[in-house]
Order: structure tokens, then C-alpha cells, then sequence
């Protein structure tokens, strides 16, 4: 029995060995990151492979041995045998040399892995560049990526962290509009040193002077009545971007009682506005901040835009001009620096009680806002234009703006002798100019105004009159005259970290006296009538002055759930009237402090970065 077809089966199945192993070799280093799968357990199920198919033919070889010329067989049987056994070591070396590859592809493979993680997890710098490798605090080896790759975060924790920040309580959508419940709850205690017989509010026109009851006793306040709400709705129609606005709070006209028991204050209109961008171009229409209050940045409405002060006290301080009254007007917007507008402004012929009227027209009086009625017969709304500018100076922030004003009054009466009604009227204007710059980026902000007018005192919170009544030289006709006023502050706001700021501000407003004989008065002639003349009231004031320090600590905030307060302001208040009796004090003096707490809603909290003061 011949062993040729076995041999050549064996010598075939070592060739076909050889290329399956080449084959694989190849494969393996195409695929290199799948090599780690083989290893130890792959040699041994290779040599009983080997050992299954030599059987066969090793059976085949002992069975020929009883066939003629065995000796001669057995001969070349051993030679074959002995050539199989080498080419089976060969093959042995073969594959220990392809094993050891393997393994040096398989580090190869993890050294790359490893290379790849540590470029990842490199720190950044704050300006985005990449850190150096070196300050970094990472070695790249196989044993510290592992460790870094386990602290990776899985993917959905990823997305999670990309996720939107959720909207503040208060703030969501109808449709396309998005609309923001707003304002804050105060707890406010007040105490001055005189009894202004005010409330949260400070008559600064009337403080007490020493040598009455009432500037020998201080007095104590504790109330919530200057908490605020805010409704606030923006969304886009048609190309326009529209804004609609509504403030309150509860410092409306108190009943005398209304410190009996239940506290009833009543709730007011503060702010209630549409405004509406297109282009370059936006209007509003409502009640609105006047255009004579200073904007910090801009032209536009909206309370954090407006230098309003850091004071506690509802109605500011003195020195700057303000009003929030019926308003119509348009602004147009060239580019980023620049804003101008015109409008229109509720109107407001105001005498209060610092007039004294001609004798034989004392009726004329009930023509004006005398404190005695809701409304006076207007002549026009008054007529304000105004211009701001915007840039960046040495990465500081300055705004600087101009105010223009045309105001008028008129009144109607019958010249003694006369039969029939005649009209007087008179007109004014005045302007202001106003700026805030910064002196340290987000921190250090300098601010001033400086405001002049003739007949524009009705915007310096009723502190003078507008105008007087002046008789004729005959004494039997009236004309109307104009009272000039002036105001200005300077101030310093200083936000020391993202939760304390300080404020300190200079401000006074100063009257011009505007006085004559009065030519109708039979009984007293000669008795000098007006404003700010001879033997006129304490109340007819040549100038107040004050200054003010604010702080305030926002002690925790949250953009979800809102913020908390305390507060602190202190202000010293000294008032000089034109003209005092002989033996009275020349000047009336006032310290008042303002201290409380104050939870802001979630929505309005959001304005704190900007101005500390809720807005």
C-alpha cells in the first residue's frame, strides 16, 4: 500500500496551513484593534488540530508495513516522517513569530487609544486655547487613561448638561409670546428724625424746621406697601418686535385710616406701556418713565435702563427730574451709538400751595394744580425731544444724552371792568443734560445731570410752583409768569462682588424767587404776593440738598426661584426757604434711614446683574 496520497495529503494541509496562517498574519494587522482577542488558548487549539490530522496518515504508514518491500518502505516512511516533523517545527516558529506580532500590534493599539484619550481630557483655558501638556496633570500611559476614560461622562449625562437652563417660575409662553410675572415682596421699616407727616414717600418740600412739634419728634414706620408687581409680555408680529409692560404697587391715596388695623394701601398704577421696534424705528404708548429722567444706556423705557437711583425711598431723591405720565413718542436708531425721538408728555399747570395770589383774583387759583383738586385745564402736553449717545472708551461703558422740554400753561379770566372772559397763557421749556461713565468695567460707575428750565419745575417732584399769577400796574388784569428751576446730582455706584454694591449721591434742587406787589389789594397795598418774596412762607424754597448712601446685599439668589435682599439706606436732608421770620431757624434738617428686607421674584432677579435695585 503506497503512502504517497497521504503524504500528499499532509505535505497539502501544511501548505494550506501555511497560507491560512499567512492569510490570517495579513488580516491581523488590517484589523489590528481585534487582535487582543487572541492569545494563549489559540496555540493549543492549533497543535490539536495539528495532532487530529497526522493521525490519519501516521495509521496509514504503521498499516503498509505488512505489504512486500516494507523494509524499503519503512525506509521512506521514516524520511518522510522525518521531513514532516521539521516542516511541522518550521511551522511551529512560523506562528510563535506571528504570535509575538500580534501582541506587539495589540500595545501598539492601546498606546494609540491612549494617545487619543489624553489629547481629550487636556484643560482648556478660559480663552478657549488648550492647555499645555505639561500643566495639565496628566500622564499619557495606559494605566492613568484607563482611570481617565472610567471618569468620562456617559453620553446622556452629556446631553443632559447641554440641556437649556430651565425658564425662571413666572416666565412662560403663549404661543410665540413669552411672558414674565415679576416684582418683589418688602418688608420696610423707615425712621426720621422729624415728623414729615409722610408716608413712605418723604415730602422733601416741607420738612420740619426745629422750633415746631412736629421737628422735636421722630418718627417709626413699618410696612410692605412699597412691594411691586410687574406683568411684562413680549413677542414678534409681522416683522415687529412688541413689548407690552404693567408695574403697580400699593402707594396709591390712602385713606387716614389706613394705619388702623387693617393697613388697606391701595394699589396703583406705576407703568403701563406697549413699545414697538421695527427696524431703526420704535414707538410707545401708555404710562411711561418721562423723557426727563436720565437713561443710563439708550433711549429706551424699561426701569433698568433708567438711572434711577439705588435708594429704597419710592420717590427717589431730589436733584433729578422725573415724571411717569401719559406718553406718546417715537425714537429712531441710526446705529449702535446713536438714538433721538420726540413725544409728547401729560402736562401738569402746577402752583401747589406756594402761591400767593392777587387779591382781587384769588378765584384764578382753582385753574391750577393747588393740591385742592384731581386734574387742571391743561393747555398742550408738553413737547420733549431728546438725543443719546453710546460707546465703549477704553473698554469702559459711557452714555451721555440731551433733553429738550417746551411746556405752557393758561387760565381764563374777566379784567375788572372787562365783560367778558379773556385767556392768559404762557409758555417755557427748559433742558438737561446728563452722563454715566465707567470708571472700572462693571464695577465703578460715575453718574451726573445737571437740569435747567423755566416753568419746568413741575418734573422735580412738586417741590415750587411752575409760574405765578402777576397783576398789572392798574391792578385789573392778570398776566401768567414762569418760575425757573434748576436741579443736578453726581453720584458713585460701586458693586463690590456680584452680591454687594454701594451708592453715594450729591443732589439739590434750586428755585429762582419770582415775586411783585400786589396792585390789587385795596386793604394791603403794596403786599408783596408770588413766590419766594419778603414775608413769604417757610415752605417757598430757595434750594434742598441731599446725600444719600445706599447698601445692599443680595445674600442668595437663585435664577429659578429668585432672590433675598436687605438693604440700607441713609440720607441727610437740609431745606432753605427764601425767607424766615426773625428768630427762626434758617434751614429745616432731616436724617432718615431706610432699612428692610426683600424677596424678588424669579423673573425680575434677572435685572440684578445689571442694577442691584430690583427693576
Amino acid at each position: 500500500m503506497s503512502t504517497k496520497p497521504a503524504l500528499t495529503f499532509c505535505f497539502g494541509w501544511r501548505a494550506s496551513l501555511w497560507r491560512s496562517s499567512s492569510a490570517c498574519f495579513y488580516a491581523k494587522r488590517e484589523m489590528h484593534d481585534r487582535n487582543s482577542k487572541l492569545g494563549h488558548h489559540d496555540m493549543k487549539l492549533i497543535y490539536f488540530l495539528l495532532a487530529l490530522l497526522l493521525l490519519p496518515a501516521m495509521v496509514l504508514a504503521q498499516g503498509s508495513g505488512q505489504a512486500p518491500d516494507s523494509s524499503k518502505s519503512n525506509t521512506d516512511l521514516t524520511a518522510e516522517v522525518k521531513a514532516l516533523r521539521e516542516a511541522l517545527m518550521q511551522t511551529q516558529k512560523q506562528l510563535a513569530a506571528q504570535q509575538q506580532e500580534i501582541e506587539t500590534l495589540k500595545v501598539q493599539s492601546r498606546d494609540a487609544v491612549a494617545a487619543s484619550t489624553t489629547s481629550k481630557l487636556v484643560p482648556t483655558r478660559r480663552d478657549g486655547s488648550s492647555g499645555d501638556s505639561a500643566s495639565s496633570g496628566l500622564e499619557p500611559t495606559v494605566k492613568h487613561t484607563t482611570a481617565d476614560i472610567k471618569q468620562q461622562p456617559s453620553t446622556q449625562q452629556v446631553q443632559e448638561k447641554g440641556k437649556p437652563e430651565e425658564e425662571p417660575v413666572g416666565s412662560f409662553r403663549v404661543d410665540n409670546a413669552v411672558i414674565n410675572i415679576g416684582g418683589f415682596v418688602d418688608f420696610e421699616n423707615i425712621y426720621r428724625t422729624t415728623n414729615t407727616q409722610g408716608n413712605i414717600n418723604t415730602p422733601f418740600a416741607a420738612i420740619p424746621f426745629n422750633n415746631t412739634p412736629h421737628g422735636r419728634v421722630s418718627e417709626l414706620r413699618t410696612t410692605a406697601q412699597n412691594s411691586r408687581f410687574s406683568f411684562k409680555v413680549t413677542d414678534k408680529f409681522a416683522g415687529n418686535d412688541v413689548l407690552g409692560y404693567l408695574e403697580t404697587d400699593f402707594s396709591g391715596n390712602d385713606a387716614p385710616s389706613v394705619y388702623q388695623t387693617s393697613n388697606p394701601h391701595t394699589n396703583r398704577l406705576r407703568l403701563y406701556f406697549m413699545d414697538l421696534k421695527r427696524g431703526k424705528w420704535e414707538v410707545l404708548g401708555g404710562q411711561s418713565w418721562g423723557w426727563l429722567t436720565p437713561n443710563r444706556q439708550g433711549i429706551g423705557p424699561m426701569p433698568v435702563d433708567l438711572f434711577l437711583t439705588y435708594n429704597e425711598a419710592p420717590d427717589g431723591m431730589v436733584g433729578v427730574p422725573w415724571t411717569r405720565a401719559a406718553v406718546l413718542r417715537a425714537a429712531y436708531q441710526p446705529n449702535e451709538h446713536w438714538a433721538m425721538g420726540v413725544g409728547i408728555e401729560g402736562s401738569n399747570q402746577y402752583i401747589g400751595g406756594y402761591v400767593a395770589l392777587p387779591a382781587a383774583f384769588s378765584s384764578i387759583g382753582s385753574q391750577f394744580d393747588n393740591n385742592a383738586q384731581i386734574g387742571a385745564p391743561n393747555s398742550f402736553p408738553d413737547i420733549l425731544a431728546k438725543i443719546t449717545h453710546d460707546r465703549n472708551i477704553a473698554a469702559r461703558h459711557f452714555h451721555a444724552e440731551v433733553t429738550g422740554l417746551f411746556t405752557g400753561a393758561h387760565a381764563s379770566v374777566k379784567p375788572i371792568g372787562g365783560t367778558a372772559f379773556q385767556t392768559r397763557s404762557a409758555v417755557g421749556g427748559g433742558g438737561q443734560i446728563a452722563a454715566n461713565y465707567e470708571l472700572v468695567p462693571n464695577k465703578l460707575v460715575l453718574l451726573a445731570n445737571a437740569f435747567w428750565s423755566d416753568g419746568g419745575a413741575h418734573y422735580l417732584e412738586g417741590t415750587t410752583p411752575q409760574l405765578v399769577v402777576r397783576p398789572n400796574a392798574a391792578g385789573t388784569d392778570v398776566s401768567l409768569s414762569m418760575v425757573h428751576a434748576g436741579a443736578g446730582s453726581a453720584g458713585l455706584e460701586w458693586r463690590t462682588t456680584s452680591k454687594q454694591s454701594f451708592a453715594i449721591y450729591y443732589a439739590a434742587d434750586y428755585f429762582e424767587r419770582n415775586f411783585f406787589p400786589d396792585t390789587t389789594n385795596a386793604v394791603h397795598p403794596g403786599k408783596i404776593i408770588g413766590f419766594g418774596g419778603p414775608g413769604s412762607s417757610n415752605v417757598d424754597n430757595r434750594a434742598i440738598q441731599q446725600v444719600t448712601f445706599d447698601w445692599l446685599h443680595t445674600f442668595w439668589k437663585d435664577r429659578r426661584y429668585g432672590a433675598l435682599q436687605y438693604y440700607i439706606q441713609y440720607s441727610y436732608l437740609t431745606r432753605a426757604p427764601w425767607y424766615v421770620a426773625p428768630g427762626d431757624p434758617k434751614n429745616a434738617h432731616l436724617s432718615m434711614v431706610y432699612a428692610g428686607f426683600r424677596y424678588v421674584l424669579p423673573t425680575t432677579a434677572g435685572t440684578l446683574l445689571r442694577v442691584p435695585y430690583p427693576n
